[in-house]
């Protein structure tokens, strides 16, 4: 695997569809499209394989693409030609930003360092996610400029800073970086949603690209990641509360071990988890995100996440009292994982 660089978007590519783009690239591509003494728009799309509402979304702007300041990176195109998020046996092709050895890697590395020169005014990562959720974005920094990006895309937003390697997170280090969580790839919306996000951004000049302030935003911090045993049975009515608050005493799993970590590494099943006849339900009220009906996905990364709300944001007030619990667990308890993205 190696990263091939083009200078030009030819329109027969964006013909293809997703799954058709191992053949037509040979791998990882980055499309440098840049027009002289114009900060770029960095767009980003499969990295995860079977992710496709944002390449759905180019082929829908490959005009106002080429027409455009654009640097556009196609990802891990070998998945998409086999519909998984990452081939048996690679790694995770956003876990792999920061560092490591592997050709995934080696290809983030080579993409980053290719693309910070170039001081983008704004990257953003298109994801589709496995639960119902509504469409959120995903930020590494709190600033003006990174918080309004959010914003432009939609009502919600996560801070996240783990775990290390997620694309987001590498770029945030040298421009405004957001990742944006369209929605299911079998939601006709997704890419739609995709498509009307670039689409203003594609319009949008550096200097009007911030959106109104007072535009409302509910932010929250990852608190907790959970993950589960082999022999988990989900709970797929659990994802109605995705981004709400979920009453104690809602199922989380109707059979195996769920365990709760937060980005320090501290054990936090005690304070969020409860066993009752070989079921695990919440022990308390609490924000959850990402929980996902689909074992598979769940397996391969996690089934949920536990959030709190940031100050930061607009329209949710924190919750002080489960802040300082999770404070708490975290003087108490060992480093063993982290929490993160999708």
């Amino acid at each position: 695997m190696r990263l091939r660089i083009e200078t030009a978007l030819p329109s027969a590519l964006t013909e293809l569809p997703a799954a058709a783009l191992a053949d037509a690239l040979g791998g990882p591509t980055l499309f440098d499209l840049r027009r002289a003494g114009e900060p770029p728009l960095f767009v980003s799309v499969l990295v995860h394989g079977n992710e496709t509402s944002g390449w759905n979304a180019v082929r829908r702007l490959r005009s106002e693409l080429v027409a455009s300041s654009a640097m556009l990176f196609v990802g891990n195109v070998e998945a998409a030609r086999a519909g998984v998020r990452a081939l048996p046996g690679r790694p995770d092709f956003n876990r792999v930003w920061d560092a490591g050895e592997s050709p995934e890697a080696q290809v983030a590395n080579a993409v980053a360092e290719y693309v910070e020169p170039a001081m983008p005014r704004l990257a953003v990562d298109i994801h589709n996610n496995t639960g119902r959720n509504p469409p959120y974005s995903v930020v590494a920094r709190q600033d003006a400029d990174t918080l309004a990006a959010a914003r432009a895309f939609a009502a919600h937003a996560l801070f996240a800073t783990l775990p290390d390697g997620f694309q987001t997170g590498r770029f945030a280090r040298f421009c405004t970086a957001v990742t944006v969580e369209v929605g299911t790839t079998d939601d006709p919306l997704s890419t739609d949603r995709a498509t009307s996000f670039l689409r203003r951004q594609l319009a949008a000049s550096p200097s009007t690209q911030r959106p109104a302030d007072d535009a409302p935003l509910a932010l929250f911090t990852t608190v907790a990641r959970v993950t589960l045993s082999d022999d988990a049975v989900l709970v797929p009515e659990t994802q109605r509360f995705n981004f709400r608050t979920a009453p104690a005493g809602t199922m989380l799993a109707k059979r195996g071990t769920l365990t709760a970590h937060a980005a320090d590494g501290a054990d936090l099943g005690e304070l969020y988890l409860r066993n009752h006849s070989g079921t695990t339900l919440l022990k308390r009220p609490s924000v959850v995100a990402m929980y996902t009906g689909k074992i598979q996905a769940a397996r391969q990364d996690c089934l949920c996440y536990f959030l709190e709300a940031s100050p930061a944001g607009r329209g949710v007030a924190p919750n002080s009292t489960a802040q300082n619990d999770v404070r708490s667990a975290h003087s108490r308890s060992p480093r063993t994982m982290g929490v993160g993205t999708s």
